[in-house]
């Protein structure tokens, strides 16, 4: 399994119709909305890497989207 955050830079406006699209793509875990350089981070899980970038492909169709960002996440430590 790989996870990662996808941080997300957006257009002006539209934020709750970009939301609504990515609500229906598979193997998104959590939508964060945020303050600061990035406007929204997701968390994914998807079976490997190919999977990933097909999930990232769908996210930069949304025509709200700028620019993404992708970090997997070698190591979770849980408190």
């Amino acid at each position: 399994m790989i996870k990662a955050y996808i941080l997300i830079s957006m257009k002006p406006g539209k934020l709750d119709y970009s939301i609504k699209q990515m609500k229906i793509i598979e193997n998104i875990e959590k939508i964060s909305i945020v303050a600061g350089e990035f406007d929204i981070i997701i968390r994914v899980e998807t079976k490997d890497l190919e999977e990933l970038l097909n999930l990232t492909n769908k996210i930069q169709m949304i025509k709200e989207v700028e620019k993404t960002i992708t970090q997997i996440i070698e190591k979770e430590i849980l408190l």
